[in-house]
């Protein structure tokens, strides 16, 4: 566990990282969870593909448009996509490669991995995320198809943020919920509606679903949580943001023993079909 680093820590306990989500490119982004070991997206990734092999199957569709809540620079774009794992993404933006290169040398050089790395061009990922200049990357990076800076926390989308979130298949997040609530949730079924997507979300089990689970099931869904099996995030920062963690899970009535207190956020999955359908 780290502790050589010192961080502020926001309302939920964990350590701030607001400034590495708004940079101009990702390099500070994937430096600071690489130290971190944060590693979410390929462990979320078997359940996603899941998810969305039964979806074409579900719907005799090969196509899927998804959307990303809390995409950042389009990290789960990158691993569905592109069939990456999270070292190679790590080595593609690891100090000793990228260091001296101008972000449009960055931007140029990353047009090309996602041409590259592109395994199933049928998956169609459109991000969404407070962070503009995440969004900005990611889709002249080629790694999203589209994107949004958006807060569906504070209002209704917009027409222009309802024409890049509608049409959606399959809505994912590996982190947002914590920051976001029902209200992102009922902006995006509001502008897919009459259709309704899939969801599948993964939580840290310090932050509870129970409000979203309950918006999902007034819209018609029925949402099963993946029993048995939790996924790791990432490691705690410092033994301080473990010991919030441990004390708000303690709050919760969470037993952290052989998970959090090992010195690692877990998350739960949970999936959300619409009743009938999966």
């Amino acid at each position: 566990m780290s502790t050589a680093e010192t961080f502020d820590y926001d309302e939920t306990g964990k350590i701030d990282l607001t400034n590495i989500y708004d940079r101009p490119d990702p390099r500070s982004y994937y430096a600071t969870l690489r130290r971190l070991n944060y590693i979410i997206p390929e462990t979320a990734k078997p359940v996603f593909q899941t998810v969305i092999d039964d979806y074409r199957q579900a719907h005799d569709q090969s196509k899927i448009r998804i959307i990303d809540v809390g995409c950042s620079y389009g990290i789960n774009a990158a691993m569905l996509k592109g069939d990456l794992d999270m070292e190679q993404l790590y080595l593609l933006y690891a100090q000793d490669v990228t260091a001296n290169a101008r972000r449009s040398q960055l931007l140029s050089r990353d047009q090309t991995i996602a041409d590259d790395i592109l395994k199933d061009s049928e998956l169609e990922v459109v991000g969404l995320d407070a962070s503009a200049n995440a969004i900005k990357y990611a889709v002249e990076a080629n790694l999203l198809d589209d994107g949004v800076a958006a807060d569906l926390e504070s209002g209704r989308p917009s027409p222009e943020v309802a024409a890049v979130l509608d049409g959606a298949d399959l809505v994912i997040s590996t982190g947002c919920v914590g920051y976001v609530s029902e209200s992102t949730f009922k902006g995006i079924l509001e502008v897919n509606a009459p259709k309704k997507p899939w969801m599948a979300h993964f939580v840290l089990r310090m932050f509870p679903f129970t409000e979203i689970q309950a918006t999902l099931d007034a819209y018609g869904y029925v949402t099963e949580k993946v029993e048995d099996q939790t996924f790791l995030q990432r490691r705690f920062a410092s033994d301080e943001e473990q010991e919030h963690v441990l004390e708000r899970l303690s709050g919760l009535g969470i037993d952290p023993e052989g998970l959090e207190s090992d010195g690692w956020y877990h998350a739960e999955a949970f999936i959300s079909r619409p009743l009938g359908e999966g």
